[in-house]
C-alpha cells in the first residue's frame, strides 16, 4: 500500500484562531467589499458553532493520518509570494533539503513571523526519486537543495504548508515530508487537467516503492481574499467539487479553468491541490468530512480524505 491515504483541506487563517478573531480578520480580507446578505446570519454563535467544528475536522483528518502511519507526507501546496517572488515563480518545484522551517503566525493580525515557529523533516530519497520520475514524464520541475525565501525571509516556508503540518501533527511526530510547491495564484497557471495528471502520475511513481505514502492537498476551496470577491463564497461550485470526490469523479475536476471566471480566481486557484490528490485517487470515492461556505472566513472550507482499506 504504497499511497494508501489522501487528504485535502482548506488553510484559511481562521481556521487556525479563536472565534474572537474572526470579525477583525474578515474586515482585513474584505477590505472594504460589500459582503453577500448572508453574512448577517453569521452571529458570534455561529462563529463559535464553526470554529469547534473546524477543531472537530482537523481531529478526523489526524486520526486518519495517525491510523495510517505513514512513512511520509507529501504536501501540495502554493506559495503565496512567501519562498518566492516575481524575480522567479516556477509552476511547479520540489525541496530537496533535509529538513524545512516555516511559521504559521496570522502575519495579518500582527503575530510575529518569528514566533509559532514549525520545522518539518523532509524525506529527500523520495523527493529525489519524485523529481527524477517526473521529469521522465514530462513535468519541468524546479527544485531546491536549500530553502531560501526571496520575497519574505522572516516567513520561512508559506501556510499552506506550515498551517496544515501543525494541525496535523506532523512537526510534533517528526513523520517526514515531501515539500511540492504547485502553482495556484499568479498567472499564467497549470490546467486542471495537468494537475490530475500529476496525481496520476504520484500514483503511479509511488505504487512501485515500499514505503506508506499518504498525499495532502491544502488550500481552497472558493475565496478571494483581499480581491474583488472577499468574503463571496461559491457555494454551488464548492458543493459541485466535493460531490464529484466523493462519487469517485474527481476526472470531471478537469473541466475546471477551462473558461474565465470571476469566482475562479484568486485564492480560488488552490482547488488545483485537490485535483492533484483527486488524480492519485482515479475512480476512487473520497470521504467527505464537511464543508462550512463560512462567509466570515472568506472561504469555502472543505476537508475530506481517500483511503485504501
Amino acid at each position: 500500500m504504497p499511497l494508501g491515504l489522501g487528504l485535502a483541506s482548506s488553510h484559511a487563517p481562521s481556521m487556525f484562531v479563536t472565534p474572537e478573531q474572526w470579525p477583525p480578520l474578515h474586515e482585513i480580507l474584505t477590505n472594504g467589499i460589500p459582503q453577500p446578505p448572508q453574512i448577517q446570519e453569521e452571529t458570534s454563535a455561529v462563529i463559535e458553532s464553526y470554529v469547534q467544528r473546524i477543531r472537530k475536522n482537523f481531529r478526523v483528518l489526524r486520526e486518519q493520518l495517525e491510523a495510517y502511519r505513514p512513512d511520509a507526507v507529501i504536501i501540495v501546496g502554493d506559495d503565496q509570494m512567501e519562498v518566492f517572488s516575481r524575480a522567479f515563480i516556477p509552476a511547479l518545484a520540489i525541496y530537496l533539503g533535509e529538513q524545512v522551517v516555516g511559521s504559521t503566525s496570522i502575519g495579518l493580525l500582527g503575530e510575529p513571523y518569528e514566533e509559532n515557529r514549525v520545522t518539518l523533516r523532509c524525506h529527500v530519497p523520495l523527493a529525489r526519486l519524485i523529481l527524477e520520475e517526473l521529469m521522465a514524464r514530462h513535468f519541468d520541475l524546479a527544485y531546491m537543495e536549500e530553502l531560501v525565501p526571496l520575497s519574505r525571509p522572516q516567513v520561512g516556508l508559506g501556510h499552506a504548508f506550515t498551517r496544515l503540518a501543525r494541525v496535523l501533527g506532523l512537526h510534533e511526530t517528526g513523520i517526514p515530508t515531501v515539500i511540492l510547491f504547485l502553482n495556484a495564484y499568479h498567472p499564467p497557471l497549470p490546467t486542471a487537467t495537468r494537475c490530475y495528471q500529476l496525481g496520476q502520475a504520484l500514483r503511479e511513481i509511488l505504487d512501485r516503492r515500499p514505503e506508506r505514502v499518504a498525499l495532502l492537498g491544502s488550500g481552497g476551496l472558493s475565496h478571494d481574499p483581499r480581491g474583488p470577491r472577499a468574503g463571496w463564497v461559491d457555494e454551488p461550485l464548492d458543493r459541485w467539487i466535493l460531490e464529484r470526490i466523493a462519487r469517485g469523479q474527481g476526472e470531471q475536476l478537469q473541466h475546471l479553468f477551462t473558461f474565465d471566471s470571476d469566482t475562479l480566481r484568486g485564492g480560488t486557484g488552490e482547488i488545483r491541490s485537490w485535483i492533484t490528490v483527486a488524480g492519485a485517487f482515479h475512480g476512487m470515492p473520497a470521504t467527505v468530512v464537511d464543508y462550512i461556505p463560512a462567509r466570515h472566513a472568506v472561504t469555502g472550507l472543505g476537508f475530506a480524505y481517500w483511503k485504501i482499506d
